[in-house]
């Protein structure tokens, strides 16, 4: 019968396959963090370091919001104008 070569190389390529995830199925814990590393931080912040960072990035996340509301706003105020003006070209046809 035909076809039996590419039938045996389908089975052996899943089986080498197979062997290679058998394989490396450890070998990530060796790339994630199996290290023994000292996480604590030298540096220690103060108090009054921590409130000026917190004041700075809730200024910076208030512009953010800001900007995005005044783009919305722009935006759905634009589309209201176009479909007022498509409305009125259609209802002239």
């Amino acid at each position: 019968m035909a076809g039996e070569g590419s039938m045996l190389q389908a089975i052996k390529s899943l089986n080498n396959n197979r062997a290679l995830r058998k394989n490396n199925r450890n070998g990530w814990k060796k790339l994630i963090g199996s290290k023994k590393e000292n996480l604590e931080d030298p540096i220690q912040a103060s108090p009054e370091v921590l409130e000026e960072i917190r004041n700075r990035l809730q200024a910076e996340n208030k512009a953010i919001r800001t900007k995005r509301i005044r783009l919305s706003a722009i935006c759905i105020g634009l589309l209201i104008v176009l479909f007022l003006v498509f409305n009125q070209l259609y209802s002239i046809i």
